[in-house]
């Protein structure tokens, strides 16, 4: 079996959980109070299974028409056939165990999905293609059910996983530093999100206005314009999109603190990004990777985990839903 669709899967999967991960975050910490590792983890394990499951069975194979192969068990005659056998069983096995369901209701719906997954090929993608771009393979359908009933065996393990505490979504949690990080990723990924849109709206601009796009300018604007729509976001008492994600509060002593904090954080980022592009050729990844890897250690190694942008704008950080200040760990 190809180690290319589940590189390309892994790839997507990333890909797609850093785009919901501020959505992700802000629905997990106002139904439980705070980020579940376990389930953070599952949904993660869910995901990548998803696309790589259609990353393996969904792509053509060449231009040619398959006939449908409709002898159960003929494929354990020869030994590529016993391997391919093998490999179908494996490719359903974390189904099984992602679904934490009972035997037969996991078997049921492995061979549901296999046959849904098998019709696909056989129509051509549903009538996409002017024939069967992959074989139907009853085989396919006994190894994938086989590999769901064995996959719900294993389910149990699942639950060793770290679910979280147990106390109220309402109590006030400590300011930790692994809550001030998920923060610190939530406030890049809007930023990133806001810059991406920001150069498409430019080179559509640009190009209805008649005037030649440049890149270079694009990608200024697309970084500087999302920064300071944060800053306008970033009010005093509330702390960035990304503290209020987490339920923190960040209260600044006056409003040059609030500029402060932006210039010392996203608005920082966002301007070395920005020169970065417009000088060409400057090494902006590798600059804005130590910008936030010394912003990280600074929470990691602050005891208050106010962190660099804490310690020089002044900030007090707490929890929402405690008092002014609280315990941090």
């Amino acid at each position: 079996m190809s180690l290319l669709p589940g590189s390309a899967a892994a790839v997507i999967a990333i890909g797609v959980a850093a785009l919901l991960l501020p959505s992700f975050v802000a629905g997990h910490y106002r139904r439980h109070g705070e980020l579940r590792v376990g389930t953070a983890a599952l949904r993660f394990a869910v995901l990548l299974y998803a696309i790589g499951l259609a990353c393996y069975v969904l792509p053509p194979v060449g231009t040619s028409c398959f006939p449908a192969q409709l002898r159960p068990l003929s494929a354990l005659t020869s030994t590529a056939g016993i391997e391919q056998f093998v490999c179908n069983i494996a490719l359903f096995v974390p189904l099984g165990a992602l679904l934490r369901r009972a035997p037969a209701v996991t078997a049921l719906t492995g061979a549901g999905l296999s046959v849904f997954v098998e019709a696909t090929q056989l129509t051509g993608l549903w009538f996409q293609f002017p024939c069967s771009y992959r074989v139907f393979d009853v085989d396919d359908v006994i190894a994938n059910t086989a590999g769901s009933l064995l996959g719900s065996f294993l389910a149990p393990l699942l639950r060793g996983l770290p679910s979280g505490s147990s106390r109220c979504a309402g109590e006030p949690r400590p300011v930790s530093a692994e809550r001030r990080l998920l923060a610190m990723c939530c406030d890049v990924l809007l930023l990133w999100w806001l810059g991406v849109t920001c150069v498409h709206l430019t080179g559509f601009a640009l190009r209805w206005s008649g005037v030649p796009p440049s890149s270079a300018l694009q990608a200024g604007a697309a970084w500087l314009t999302p920064s300071l729509a944060l800053l306008g976001v970033t009010r005093r008492g509330d702390g960035t999109p990304g503290q209020r994600l987490v339920l923190l509060r960040a209260r600044s002593p006056g409003r040059l603190a609030v500029v402060l904090r932006w210039a010392l954080g996203t608005g920082g980022l966002a301007l070395l990004q920005g020169g970065c592009e417009l000088l060409r050729g400057a090494p902006s990844a590798v600059l804005g990777l130590l910008w936030c890897c010394a912003h990280a250690v600074g929470v990691i190694c602050d005891r208050d985990r106010r962190g660099i942008t804490g310690r020089l704008a002044g900030l007090e950080l707490s929890d929402v839903r405690g008092p002014e200040t609280a315990r941090t760990e």
